[in-house]
């Protein structure tokens, strides 16, 4: 999450900064301004005992992803400015009048951290700046589940509390397409958007810069060695199934489970590494480029699979708690586990929560029935719909590889791939907090 302390962030300048230096912003179409008492993390949300609690009263900060690498402290590649005060965000906005300012901050993981936060005074103070370009964007582009708790629902919250500004004025950038699809609904002239930090932060993380724009450009039609790729880090149940269910098909698959202590050869970390530290566990995003060029699918086994998902149990940080009245259907949500297969160049088979797969084609997203049975897709009851998916799975792995490879390389399947890959890579262009330096990056690399 920014933090007042994190404003020499290369993507995130001060107002001071910005106003000293006056830099050219011609290429900047919108400024997202962060307040400085934006303080609560958004991925928040305690629950020791009861589930989530509701004491927070102070607004939400953001934690976009930003690219990595070298920028020049002078040249302005960002969108967002931290602001101390409404002077600098009426200053902003007089500034740049024909650049939409967007006074920002988060939206909780976890709704009922947002029910005791008091927007009265913030949309007065945009009322009253009479400063037409000024609006107000809510941000979570990493993990949103539900959008109710209890008798709460957030989306009725902030339509009764914006009705006197306008929901017009609104920005909703969330990681969950059912709820996107829920406010558009309940908050019409919104703008509401799925945003997701994960095509960024796969397209940019380590050790992709050698890899060539196309994959199977590179490699042509060879035959590859494996006819599947499944990578796993922690442990849950239904991990434990899909392994269970193909390592005895260890000859024809790449797969890992971290937790149990199974990984990819060549992984040369040390066993504490394994556990603890982040660039090993970011460096999932990034296999090895010989194992994901010689491999024909892809299996993501999701962060949820039940469909009555509390995301964390009873005892730790966030979720909701295990009591019956307290579940929640998680629909709408993908992580980067699913998106990794688009920028991959693999047909994809997720095991995640139900309506997974029509999920991702409302995304725009191809499917690949050519390889795959997906009428699992829609079967409410967990049990089932994970018998038919290892049926699928064995079905696949049961297939000649010869086979495999002319379904794989077929004209219309090689179509849908080439199809996601340009939508990953256009989804990773278009974040809203990397757009400029994404194209700078870009250049500098070309």
């Amino acid at each position: 999450m920014i933090t007042e302390g994190s404003v020499s962030e290369h993507l995130v300048w001060s107002y001071d900064k910005l106003m000293n230096l006056d830099p050219d912003i011609t290429t900047t179409q919108e400024l997202y301004v962060l307040h400085t008492i934006c303080t609560t993390n958004d991925q928040s949300g305690n629950c020791p005992n009861e589930g989530q609690l509701d004491r927070n009263e102070n607004f939400v900060g953001i934690s976009p992803h930003f690219l990595e690498g070298e920028f020049d402290p002078l040249t302005f590649r960002g969108s967002i400015v931290t602001v101390d005060n409404w002077t600098h965000v009426r200053n902003l906005c007089k500034k740049y009048p024909n650049k939409n300012i967007y006074y920002t901050m988060g939206i909780s993981t976890y709704p009922l951290n947002d029910k005791r936060i008091n927007f009265s005074n913030l949309v007065q103070e945009i009322l009253n700046s009479k400063c037409k370009n000024l609006h107000i964007a809510f941000v979570n582009g990493w993990d949103m589940y539900t959008d109710e708790f209890k008798d709460f629902d957030r989306a009725e919250k902030f339509a009764k509390d914006f009705k006197e500004l306008g929901y017009n004025r609104l920005k909703f950038l969330m990681a969950n397409w059912s709820i996107c699809k829920k406010y558009n609904r309940i908050l019409p002239g919104a703008d509401v958007q799925y945003f997701t930090i994960y095509p960024l932060r796969i397209s940019d993380s380590p050790g992709k810069a050698s890899w060539p724009d196309s994959i199977i450009g590179k490699t042509g039609n060879k035959h590859r060695l494996k006819k599947i790729v499944c990578l796993n880090n922690f442990t849950k149940d239904h991990r434990t199934e899909i392994v269970d269910t193909i390592s005895p098909y260890e000859r024809d698959i790449y797969y890992s489970y971290r937790d149990k202590g199974i990984f990819l050869k060549k992984e040369a970390v040390n066993t504490f590494a394994r556990k603890n530290d982040h660039r090993f566990l970011r460096n999932q995003d990034s296999p090895p480029y010989r194992v994901i060029s010689n491999a024909y699918a892809w299996i993501a086994c999701e962060t949820f699979f039940e469909t009555n998902t509390c995301p964390t149990p009873i005892g730790r940080l966030g979720g909701w708690g295990d009591k019956p009245e307290w579940q929640y259907e998680v629909t709408g949500f993908i992580t980067e586990k699913t998106y990794k297969a688009f920028y991959f160049e693999l047909p994809l088979l997720t095991v995640g929560v139900r309506d997974t797969h029509a999920h991702i084609k409302q995304l725009g997203f191809e499917l690949f029935p050519e390889l795959f049975d997906y009428s699992f897709d829609n079967i409410h009851d967990d049990a089932e719909r994970m018998v038919e998916i290892k049926k699928v799975l064995i079905n696949f792995l049961e297939t000649p590889l010869q086979e495999i490879h002319e379904r794989f390389f077929s004209p219309n399947v090689q179509e849908k791939i080439q199809h996601n890959k340009e939508l990953i890579i256009s989804m990773a262009k278009q974040d809203p907090f990397n757009v400029n330096a994404w194209n700078f990056k870009r250049s500098v690399i070309s």
